[in-house]
């Protein structure tokens, strides 16, 4: 009977395992699909303060900036935009005031601004935390 029990707590962990890993490959895939729907742009960045974000992810720790950017392209006019960026200590440079910053508008909202740069990453993190408060 012991043995039954441990088989089955066994086999529950593994099948939950793959259940989220399956959830989590699923996520990634949709993020990348809407990377790659976005349009080509530039950002001139206007200012940044701490978003209350930060952690570790691919580039090492990273703190979170609300990102204030005046972006444009060939189709677009340029406007004011406010996006969370993760910014590594690679990237920090990228990101002062007056610079220019490769990125891509999120083709369903506008306000969503991914950077194209090394050291900088769209906070899906600080988006997620934003989107259940409301």
């Amino acid at each position: 009977m012991e043995f039954v029990i441990i088989a089955a707590v066994i086999a529950v962990i593994v099948l939950l395992f793959i259940y989220i890993s399956k959830s989590g490959a699923k996520l990634i895939a949709e993020r990348e699909a809407k990377i790659l729907k976005a349009q080509k742009a530039k950002a001139l960045v206007i200012g940044s303060h701490a978003a209350g974000i930060r952690g570790t992810g691919s580039g090492g720790q990273y703190q979170g900036y609300e990102m204030t950017l005046d972006v444009s392209n060939q189709f677009k006019a340029s406007y004011r935009a406010k996006s969370v960026w993760e910014v590594y200590p690679m990237g920090a440079p990228k990101v002062q005031n007056g610079m220019e910053v490769n990125v891509k508008i999120d083709a369903d909202d506008d306000q969503i601004i991914y950077p194209m740069e090394q050291g900088l990453a769209f906070s899906w993190n600080y988006l997620m935390m934003h989107k259940k408060k409301k």
